[in-house]
């Protein structure tokens, strides 16, 4: 069995849109964005099995941070979950609902509300035909399954989750209609935390009925605002971002480039009036890095840094405020050359590309990143067959 990578990058990897949730997973770039004092670093992290990745990061301090992703054993794919001590990243058991051989279990988002509160979202496989969605939760002591809602007989998966407080948490996804893999299309899944039960509200999912449209990205800045950004089917796939409003989930209409498919795969909302949102454009036989940036009233287009290649995407991202942020990806040079690291740093105008570590033989990729309080930025991925953890400042 191969490398397990989140959903999120299937839909980068293939032109047309997501037939399968599996998928396969140079140098250091030569610019370096940010402080000269600070760098990205390699960080220690455990892998178990064939293969691993982790696919999503949070962090509460400097001491306390959580990385979630999924790991092959040779005959099944199994939850990972990973937490930082403040001096080294260690495995923390968790939960696997799809215990059968060839079924997947699967972590794709994580927020840390606090170190006795950690919500993690993803999929299992309940029977050889649909994915369901999968809700764990850390009480400070251990992980556990939280009950959460399926809006279809067919799949339904949760990519991203995020917090406004402890009683107010949203995951987005998508849901496929009876049939799961056969027919019917994919929509838009969201669900939200609150009174002590996770419940689906409705989101739009814009396009024709018969296309499919996904949520991969999530920000949340307030119990008022959020956005949640992935793709919608049009003549090509198109990007998509909507807003909550407090009261329901609103289309905002967002910049698309050129004809070929483009991807919102997360976001960031580093204040009431700035959204980041970043993703993959594919145009032709090449890929280039897409950014977009919210004003307060419409979405534009940002120039994202694309250093050479035919593969450039960008799959996390992690403000700390309107001028300071990080994306995370990966790059290839050519079809015959293996994926490598990619960070870009933004200081509030422009995307530049940064220097970071790659430090795999095989394909390296980085899905995940977090901001860190009063302290740096963490990002995750995989290292060839083994989870790859990186650390700025």
């Amino acid at each position: 069995m191969k490398a397990l990578t989140p959903l999120a990058v299937t839909a980068t990897l293939i032109g047309s849109m997501i037939t399968a949730t599996i998928s396969p997973a140079s140098a250091a770039l030569a610019a370096q964005a940010g402080p000269r004092a600070c760098a990205w670093a390699v960080v220690p992290s455990p892998s178990r099995g064939v293969s691993a990745t982790l696919s999503a990061v949070s962090a509460t301090s400097a001491r306390d941070a959580w990385a979630v992703g999924s790991y092959d054993t040779g005959s099944s794919f199994r939850t990972l979950i990973e937490h930082w001590n403040g001096s080294a990243w260690k495995v923390v058991p968790s939960v696997d609902p799809a215990i059968g051989h060839h079924q997947t279990s699967a972590l794709t988002g994580v927020a840390a509300i606090s170190p006795s509160n950690v919500w993690a979202v993803g999929f299992y496989e309940k029977s050889t035909t649909s994915f369901r969605t999968l809700v764990e939760h850390w009480n400070g002591s251990k992980w556990s399954v939280v009950p959460s809602p399926n809006a279809d007989s067919g799949e339904n998966t949760l990519a991203a989750v995020a917090a406004v407080s402890a009683s107010d948490i949203w995951a987005v996804g998508y849901r496929h209609g009876p049939g799961a893999r056969g027919g019917g299309a994919r929509k838009t899944l969201v669900e939200h935390w609150q009174r002590g039960k996770w419940r689906i509200v409705p989101s739009p999912s814009p396009g024709p009925a018969h296309g499919d449209g996904f949520l991969f990205g999530l920000a949340v800045t307030s119990a008022h605002r959020a956005w949640a950004v992935g793709t919608e089917p049009s003549r090509f796939s198109s990007t998509l971002a909507i807003r909550w409003n407090g009261t329901k989930w609103l289309t905002a209409k967002t910049a698309n480039p050129g004809n070929g498919d483009r991807f919102l795969q997360a976001v960031a909302a580093p204040s009431a009036r700035v959204a980041l949102a970043v993703g993959s454009d594919l145009s032709g036989n090449q890929t280039r890095a897409l950014a977009e940036r919210w004003n307060g009233t419409s979405w534009s287009l940002v120039p994202a840094a694309s250093p050479g290649g035919d593969f450039n995407s960008l799959q996390a991202i992690a403000a700390r405020n309107a001028s300071q942020a990080w994306s995370v990806g990966a790059r290839r040079a050519n079809q015959g050359a293996r994926f490598t690291t990619l960070v870009e740093h933004w200081d509030g105008h422009a995307w530049t590309a940064a220097s970071a570590p790659s430090p795999g033989a095989g394909d390296d990729w980085l899905f995940g990143a977090a901001s860190v309080p009063k302290s740096g930025f963490w990002a995750v991925g995989n290292a060839g067959p083994r989870t790859l953890v990186e650390r700025f400042c």
